[in-house]
């Protein structure tokens, strides 16, 4: 009997990841083991094989298809191989515009506007490259992503490379009921990611008379037409008065999940509110009282805290997010940074950063690892400093940094964030240091915040790991 792989599946192999299966909805393509993958690669409609178990599940799962002899899988399906690294994702600021003036962007070094953007040759070429390199998740941020001129046409020409918008990160100022339609057609039902920083703040933090009720309407429509939404919450001396309130407001109106953010020092902001930045000494306690009101409170959402704690309040469960490895123990070839090694994170210059939270004190800097108007993104998946960094493991870290590497907790934090620990090390020294020690990670755990969690929160389960935007 003869079969071919379903049109939604499509079989693909990377340097150093040699069997893995694409679900076209889905964002993360799938490992497959070697006896299943070799079977799927017989599923061409070239060759007669004998009916077996593994093939009728495969059947029963929608990914195989009878076919008659000679019907082959589509161009998109078939079988791919890629000589360079993997990575799925695409985060991609798609322009620097604004209709906001954010007091805490960290995307700009200054108050300065941010006016660069993709044109659109530039745009659909990099959308032309993407697909041949086996992207197949598009992020696309900003700015306001929303702002860009052939917005929409921009989302047509990602679908049409069969690769799928995963996320979007807005102010919600231009979403309409149309675009939500219009999303619906293409089969694109990406998870909006919506800022809001608090009822009577929103509009300060954005610089936007009104915003606040333009960004609750948003949150409202995504609701009304089934969108799942993400309510970005920015935490510092202005917003964390009345954060309960504005949680259960939120709720009400159906937000799916919320991921709270302590308002960095990145420089926009310590321009801005020089002392508007919660102590982490502090942001630790205050998120700590948040998280056990939110699980007794009979919420049902997910909530990230930023860099501190993951709540599921369903399962009665937690993770702490600082927390990189279950078992504490020293993983020598794992990533220093899963997020940074899997979303590869582009500007709307062409720079290519480990993770857009870099931005604006990477500019600052000079720190440029890579640029798509200098290179192609084969050569920049091939070799270069991002690569370079973004494939640095714990082995490595351990290495460069002497201080991580003799701390009894290196197996739990993995080293931490890389980009706090490029903006300590850029407050410290003044100069960027990929390798740098993580100042929240540290205090986090030589704070002893580890085992004060756990006696806070002894009524809930810890699940060791967290699952985040991050990774």
């Amino acid at each position: 009997m003869y079969y071919r792989l379903s049109d939604d599946y499509a079989l693909r192999a990377w340097k150093y990841v040699n069997h893995a299966m694409v679900y076209r909805v889905l964002p993360d393509p799938i490992r497959v083991d070697d006896g299943t993958f070799a079977l799927l690669l017989l599923c061409d409609g070239e060759h007669d094989l004998s009916e077996s178990d593994a093939l009728n599940e495969l059947v029963r799962q929608g990914i195989i298809s009878p076919c008659a002899p000679g019907e082959r899988p589509s161009e998109w399906s078939r079988f791919r191989r890629y000589e360079h690294r993997f990575v799925p994702h695409m985060n991609l600021m798609i322009t620097g515009r604004c209709n906001y003036n954010c007091r805490h962007c960290f995307n700009a070094a200054d108050n300065a506007d941010r006016m660069s953007e993709w044109s659109w040759d530039d745009l659909t070429d990099l959308f032309d490259q993407a697909s041949d390199c086996g992207f197949h998740c598009i992020t696309l941020t900003g700015g306001e992503p929303m702002l860009y001129p052939r917005f929409m046409d921009a989302v047509r020409e990602i679908y049409r490379r069969n690769m799928v918008l995963s996320q979007l990160t807005t102010n919600g100022s231009f979403l309409t009921g149309e675009i939500l339609d219009e999303f619906a057609k293409l089969g694109c039902r990406p998870q909006i990611k919506i800022s809001f920083d608090g009822i009577g703040h929103h509009d300060w933090m954005r610089g936007r008379k009104g915003a606040e009720e333009r960004t609750l309407d948003a949150f409202r429509l995504c609701a009304e037409r089934g969108f799942r939404t993400m309510a970005q919450i920015q935490v510092n001396r202005e917003t964390v008065g009345n954060l309960r309130e504005t949680v259960k407001l939120l709720d009400e109106i159906g937000v799916d999940k919320f991921r709270l953010i302590r308002t960095t020092p990145v420089p926009r902001w310590t321009k801005n509110a020089p002392d508007g930045t919660i102590p982490l000494p502090e942001y630790f306690e205050r998120m700590l009282d948040f998280t056990e009101w939110y699980m007794r409170g009979g919420f049902g959402e997910e909530v990230e805290i930023w860099q501190y704690l993951a709540l599921y309040p369903e399962s009665g469960t937690y993770s702490m997010i600082p927390v990189r490895s279950k078992d504490g123990k020293y993983h020598p070839t794992h990533p220093v940074c899963l997020g940074n090694r899997t979303m590869m994170a582009v500007t709307c210059e062409g720079d290519v950063v480990p993770c857009l939270q870099m931005g604006g004190y990477v500019v600052e800097h000079g720190y440029k690892p890579d640029s798509l108007k200098e290179r192609r993104l084969k050569e920049i998946l091939t070799d270069g400093r991002w690569l370079s960094d973004v494939c640095a493991n714990h082995y490595k870290l351990r290495e460069m940094n002497r201080e991580c590497g003799e701390c009894p907790w290196f197996g739990f934090c993995a080293g931490g964030c890389r980009a706090l620990a490029i903006l300590g090390a850029a407050e410290a020294r003044g100069e960027m240091d990929y390798f740098a020690s993580d100042p929240l990670a540290c205090l986090f755990f030589k704070g002893g915040w580890y085992d004060k969690i756990r006696e806070r929160l002894g009524d809930f389960t810890l699940d060791h790991l967290a699952r985040t935007e991050e990774g």
